[in-house]
């Protein structure tokens, strides 16, 4: 799971921040499932 995350971010981060945050949500709420809630996840941003 972890290179699918680190692929994941890789990809997002060509993006523009608020596609990012697009393309993680979407991704959170389809592994997620019809679950409220499956774990905390903590994604922080910082442009340099």
């Amino acid at each position: 799971m972890a290179g699918k995350i680190w692929n994941l971010l890789l990809d997002a981060s060509k993006l523009p921040a608020n596609e990012q945050r697009r393309k993680l949500n979407e991704t959170i709420v389809s592994w997620r499932g019809g679950l409220e809630q499956v774990d905390d996840i903590l994604i922080i941003g910082i442009k340099i």
